[in-house]
């Protein structure tokens, strides 16, 4: 037997083991409201110029980012968290909590988990200014086991072919445009727009 093959049966058996439930993730939810509440902030600092800088809660922001990709508006018992550190934003939640039709899109992650375990989407901002917010997927964790790029790039592939032109490298990346003398920061739990005043 190959060895691969080896591997990823025993990270599979891992990842079956049952796991009790986590009923209060931490971080902010992702809503329809929370895409609104973006779209203002961005608007008001990007567009309009109506303010220097604003201050948008994270879990809005991936709302956001969610809706300019095409996803349909949320529903609101989606259970996922979204967290963020100066480097880093996480979506956490259950596999449970995805839409039934995602779920089946993603079979090649989900058909040998448990539908309780708890997943982490890590997603950095690589480039945050010139005109663009570059945000990139690096790994995806159950239960803390990352997912084998083997499974991940043919889940991802499935994203990549449903909307072309608007993720790149396999899937893995999503850019936003602002105005070139735009900049975003990712904080703890928020990112932070800022335009230099008009001189």
């Amino acid at each position: 037997m190959p060895l691969r093959l080896i591997w990823l049966l025993g990270f599979g058996a891992v990842l079956c083991a049952p796991m009790n439930a986590q009923d209060s993730l931490p971080g902010s939810r992702i809503t329809n409201a929370g895409v609104v509440r973006a779209n203002g902030a961005t608007d008001s600092v990007f567009i309009l110029r109506g303010r220097s800088t604003d201050t948008v809660d994270i879990g809005d922001f991936a709302a956001n980012l969610l809706a300019r990709i095409g996803a349909p508006p949320f529903s609101d018992s989606l259970g996922f968290r979204v967290t963020s550190d100066s480097q880093t934003i996480r979506i956490t939640g259950r596999l449970m909590d995805f839409p039934p039709d995602s779920r089946a899109e993603l079979g090649p992650i989900f058909s040998f988990l448990d539908s309780t375990s708890v997943f982490v989407a890590e997603v950095s901002m690589p480039q945050a200014d010139s005109g663009i917010m570059r945000f990139r997927l690096r790994r995806v964790t159950v239960r803390g086991f990352p997912i084998p790029d083997l499974l991940l790039v043919v889940a991802l592939s499935e994203y990549s072919q449903r909307y072309p032109g608007m993720l790149q490298e396999g899937g893995r990346a999503f850019d936003v445009g602002m105005p070139l003398e735009g900049r975003a920061s990712l904080i703890n739990n928020a990112i932070v727009l800022t335009m230099p005043p008009d001189r």
